[in-house]
């Protein structure tokens, strides 16, 4: 395990016992929870997967990344996307605050036969254990919702190293009327507790602790959809009718982008300069 213990420091600010009362109340929920969130790196082009314009687009925007990095995954679960981010050259640091969720990981891990690739950890991704500029990328899918950004956000940084990037999949946004009646019921009041979901403000405060941002939006009015794509989206016109319905959100957040902030999902790109910013005049 010389892999792990050359990137801690000497104290490190987290492992998983010390943790404030928003951190226990998530891992209070995610060690009860049984749903897998879903992958967004094995690439599951089905057209009854109805996130697949968001995952498209991250999977574009890592790009070939199998070239030897360091990488950090947060919110890991149950290590499936680590193991694909580990490629046959990377090495995968996959923390994860639920230990019952690691514990499935770490079997998931073995039984790939990449222990000396991807190392499940648990901890506390606002108070990250690695010494400053460690990571050539990080990546978390669906976990800004479960943490307090401004928190993370420089931690993040930190950990990164000179023109390293961040990149946050399918990332909830909190203002889409029809998702914010959805929370509203009563099967999913466990989750919405401990949900800080984002905004386009919030993106903008967080990516003042970066060198640069980009991020994405997606799913509007074709949210309307979701249950036709999910029950009919192999169909031709069920498949049809979804992509139609994707084309037009693309179309309309276009020409009236302030549209963006009432989308369902988020897709963000944070990038640590390589080279120090030249201060400002």
């Amino acid at each position: 395990m010389k892999h792990i213990d050359v990137l801690f420091e000497e104290n490190p600010r987290s492992v998983s016992r010390d943790l404030a009362e928003p951190c226990r109340e998530v891992r209070k929920y995610f060690d009860q929870e049984v749903r897998k969130h879903p992958s967004c790196l094995l690439g599951n082009i089905s057209p009854s997967n109805f996130l697949l314009p968001s995952e498209t687009h991250a999977r574009k925007l890592l790009g070939d990344y199998d070239n030897g990095a360091c990488i950090l995954e947060v919110g890991c679960g149950d290590c499936v996307d680590s193991l694909t981010l580990a490629g046959r050259h990377n090495r995968v640091w996959a923390i994860d605050i639920s230990e019952r969720r690691l514990s499935d990981g770490r079997q998931n891990v073995i039984a790939a036969g990449k222990a000396d690739q991807v190392f499940p950890l648990c901890m506390d991704a606002t108070r990250l254990a690695f010494s400053d500029n460690t990571f050539d990328l990080i990546v978390g899918n669906s976990v800004l919702l479960f943490l307090d950004i401004e928190v993370f956000a420089p931690e993040c940084y930190r950990v990164l190293k000179p023109g390293g990037r961040a990149i946050f999949p399918n990332e909830s946004m909190a203002l889409h009327p029809l998702m914010k009646l959805r929370r509203a019921l009563p099967q999913v009041s466990a989750r919405e507790r401990i949900a800080r979901r984002i905004t386009i403000d919030s993106i903008n405060r967080m990516s003042r602790h970066f060198d640069g941002v980009m991020h994405r939006e997606f799913y509007l009015w074709s949210v309307l959809l979701a249950p036709l794509a999910a029950r009919y989206g192999s169909t031709r016109f069920g498949a049809t009718a979804v992509h139609f319905a994707h084309t037009f959100d693309d179309f309309l957040l276009r020409i009236v982008p302030r549209f963006r902030k009432y989308c369902w999902i988020s897709v963000l790109e944070f990038h640590k300069a390589a080279s120090p910013p030249l201060p400002r005049s």
